[in-house]
């Protein structure tokens, strides 16, 4: 019984972190830009629920027979400016950094064993 309430603390002292071993500082760094890049994406998918209903409620008030061609005309003017603005909220120029330079990188290692197996064949 007792050997195994020893082994039982020697497991928890193994787990518990302690504040000398950098691996759980780096864990704790990761999990913390986790938490931190969850919020932004919940705070874009909350504004392009918002952007969303307000793009169906000026697809609503468009179809209202009463309308004036300049009202009209100042909803679409909106609604144009709503979709861009919510196209613009999906689309984020960083997430082709890294595609990109993949495609640099092998396109590039593609030429060049291309040219090494075209001299090896020209021979």
């Amino acid at each position: 019984m007792r050997q195994r309430q020893r082994d039982l603390w020697s497991v928890r002292g193994t787990l518990s972190p302690s504040s000398s071993d950098p691996d759980w500082h780096s864990f704790d760094a990761a999990l913390s830009q986790l938490e931190i890049s969850i919020q932004v994406l919940r705070q874009r998918f909350e504004q392009a629920q918002e952007l969303q209903a307000r793009q169906r409620q000026f697809e609503q008030q468009q179809r209202d027979p009463h309308l004036s061609p300049e009202a009209l005309q100042q909803l679409q003017q909106q609604l144009h400016d709503l979709e861009v603005q919510l196209e613009s909220q999906l689309f984020d120029w960083r997430s082709l950094y890294e595609p990109f330079w993949q495609a640099v990188r092998f396109g590039g290692l593609g030429i060049i064993i291309g040219w090494i197996l075209h001299l090896i064949a020209s021979r």
